[in-house]
């Protein structure tokens, strides 16, 4: 199965240097020629960290802006604590895409899909297996490091079980697909060019674990973890060239993680 994903990883990255490269891109961080009737090609990632700063701006914008909205609606009992945060979250996820969208259009004219190789699905059910793979390696973690022992803000933000069905389908939908597309997409390319792959992919995983810290009580442990599950994100996006597997991933990772909170409750193992 390895050699076949090795095999297939290669000609999807072939595939999608060829298609990112017909207007903007290049292969490794080297610029290629487009002939001599064209203009040289842009090195891949072509973004920089101007990018990744004006994109940091919008990304504190909202976080303020969802925390008052969640804030407000739950005050004012429209809808419980975890409906609003998770309605929040998914509105300023959206916004968020959107305004990196636009940002990636007008500075370099490329839209989005194509320039974080989020392409049409393929191999869904290895990149599921990959995901449920992690889970279990990651479950096996927590049980060693005693997760499920530790104090963490979390219990108290998914007390019910709608709260955590609630917490659940944002965490299988575009919570994936938000995370994947900002740090394996729009990220990693650009540590990877600074860092070298292997670094970058850390670097990465590291920054993707912290926003997660308040979650957990900022307890080392969660936090390793989650680095662990980021850095193998980050392999499948580099060995597959495509977010979208990388995506897959993390959506079959976060559905085994949500069922297994469901089974732990039912059984009065969750406290």
């Amino acid at each position: 199965m390895q050699d076949e994903f090795e095999a297939q990883s290669k000609e999807s990255a072939e595939a999608t240097v060829e298609s990112i490269a017909l207007p903007e891109t290049a292969v490794d961080g080297e610029p290629v020629s487009s002939g001599s009737d064209g203009p040289p090609l842009r090195p891949y990632p072509f973004w920089d960290w101007l990018d990744a700063v004006l994109f940091a701006v919008v990304l504190v914008v909202l976080l303020v802006v969802t925390v008052l909205i969640s804030s407000v609606a739950h005050m004012y009992g429209l809808v419980g604590m975890a409906p609003a945060a998770i309605i929040a979250q998914g509105v300023a996820m959206g916004a968020a895409i959107f305004a990196l969208s636009r940002l990636l259009r007008i500075r370099y004219g490329v839209g989005l899909r194509k320039a974080l190789h989020l392409d049409s699905p393929s191999r869904v059910m290895l990149f599921c297996g990959m995901g449920l793979a992690t889970a279990v390696l990651v479950s096996i973690m927590g049980y060693v490091l005693k997760l499920s022992e530790m104090d963490m803000p979390m219990k108290e933000f998914i007390r019910t079980d709608f709260d955590l069905l609630v917490v659940g389908i944002g965490a299988v939908t575009f919570g994936p697909l938000f995370e994947e597309l900002i740090f394996r997409g729009f990220l990693q390319p650009l540590f990877g060019k600074l860092l070298g792959i292997m670094p970058g992919i850390l670097a990465t995983a590291l920054l993707f674990a912290l926003p997660h810290g308040p979650q957990y009580g900022w307890h080392w442990q969660h936090l390793l973890v989650i680095t662990s599950a980021g850095v193998i994100f980050g392999l499948i996006r580099w060995r597959a060239a495509s977010t979208t597997a990388s995506t897959i991933a993390h959506a079959a990772y976060n559905l085994f993680l949500v069922i297994a909170a469901f089974v732990q409750r039912a059984n009065g193992l969750d406290s």
